[in-house]
Formats: C-alpha cells, sequence, structure tokens
C-alpha cells in the first residue's frame, strides 16, 4: 500500500467515523486537543497521522484504536492485467519521450481528479 493511498483511505475512514457520531472537525479537534486544521487534513489524505495523533483521536472518540485503524474497506488495491500492461508498454515505446511525459501527466491529473471527486 503506497503511503498516499494509506493517508486517503484512513481520511475517508476517519471522516465517516465522524459523520457517525454526527459532529464536525471542530468538534472532533476540540474532543480530542488536536487541531483543526489537522482533522481537515488528516480527511483529506494529506498527512500522516503520527501515533500521537492516532492515541488522541482514539481516546476522544472513545473508538478503540484497532477500529480507528480499520481502512481496508476504504483502500481498493489497483490491479491491472499483466496484458494490458504489455500492450500499454508497447503502445508508449512508439511515442516519443515528451509524447510519453504527456501521457503520464494526462494519467496523474485524471487520477488526481478523480480522487478529488470521491471525495
Amino acid at each position: 500500500m503506497a503511503a498516499e493511498d494509506i493517508n486517503i483511505a484512513f481520511g475517508k475512514h476517519l471522516r465517516e467515523i465522524r459523520h457517525q457520531l454526527g459532529m464536525n472537525q471542530d468538534d472532533v479537534a476540540a474532543v480530542c486537543g488536536i487541531d483543526p486544521t489537522s482533522i481537515s487534513r488528516l480527511e483529506r489524505g494529506e498527512t500522516n497521522a503520527t501515533l500521537t495523533t492516532l492515541f488522541r483521536l482514539s481516546k476522544g472518540l472513545k473508538i478503540p484504536l484497532p477500529d480507528l485503524m480499520d481502512i481496508d474497506r476504504f483502500y481498493q488495491t489497483p490491479y491491472i492485467e499483466d496484458d494490458m500492461l504489455e500492450d500499454l508498454r508497447m503502445q508508449l515505446q512508439r511515442l516519443s519521450q515528451q509524447e510519453q511525459q504527456f501521457i503520464l501527466n494526462f494519467i496523474k491529473n485524471f487520477v488526481s481528479l478523480k480522487n478529488s471527486s470521491d471525495d
């Protein structure tokens, strides 16, 4: 699991917990002793949660740490068929370096937009 993916999955899970508890980010920040900006960044997957932060979230929200860390349903392992990867590799080899870079940037932007719309 890539670090960014873990952060995003944890953020989605934290947001769902917060919603289930009927709390806003300021409420969570207050009961957990964490800056509201940090809660926002955690929910967006922009930062790693430290052990101290996880402990504060667990205690403040009265959620066992294992339940707080149960992010499996928010993380989907990326999987691409080997045949598709080989076909993609062959197609990219036919392009110039500049064209390959354009395709890579396009894919990165597409995935970033998709992830933003999933929030």
